[in-house]
């Protein structure tokens, strides 16, 4: 499906923003990526974080395995027996409150930025279908909406330069957030 730019009036360099920056033969400059990229979710848990609780649940059942297997050490020392017996306890222990400190870390850097937007999930939703519906105009470098976008009676969006992308984005998607607006979701 190809779009006519309201700007140049071309529809042979028109590409949904989506892909654009999937376009593995006509790849973005990384600047432009970076303005049409989708903002992250709000909320959540980091990659990093994620991991350590995974890290620390796998050696909570290691320590679970070998605390019921019945094999103690052998006759060794009580230290070496209480180390082989509780050892992955503690490491699963090491593990989750690194996981903790990452996960709090990154909620408190997000709270640095508590004046960004999308805040919410539902916002970012609606703030994400905007944004699959927008298209590039790689000859003027602008992006817009096509004429029923986000519903049937959406009306074709003037094209603004891609360094307006984020802000005319979040802007468009407020309007149609706005109490009595159509809803976007249909």
């Amino acid at each position: 499906m190809n779009v006519t730019c309201p700007t140049c009036a071309a529809a042979d360099e028109t590409v949904a923003v989506r892909n654009a920056l999937l376009d593995s033969d006509r790849p973005l400059d990384p600047p432009t990526r970076e303005l049409l990229s989708m903002p992250s979710e709000p909320g959540g848990t980091t990659g990093a974080a994620i991991t350590l609780f995974v890290l620390a649940g796998l050696f909570g059942l290691l320590g679970l395995r070998g605390l019921f297997s019945g094999d103690g050490g052998g006759s060794s020392d009580m230290a070496y027996q209480l180390g082989y017996r509780y050892g992955a306890f503690l490491l699963a222990a090491i593990l989750l409150g690194i996981g903790l400190t990452v996960h709090s870390d990154h909620r408190s850097r997000r709270g640095d930025t508590a004046g960004q937007w999308p805040r919410t999930y539902d916002q970012w939703q609606k703030l994400h279908q905007v944004w699959r519906a927008t298209w590039l105009c790689r000859r003027c470098r602008a992006v817009f909406l096509p004429a029923a976008a986000l519903r049937p009676d959406f009306a074709a969006s003037a094209a603004v330069p891609v360094a307006q992308f984020p802000q005319w984005a979040e802007t468009i998607t407020r309007q149609e957030d706005r109490p009595g607006a159509p809803s976007t979701s249909g």
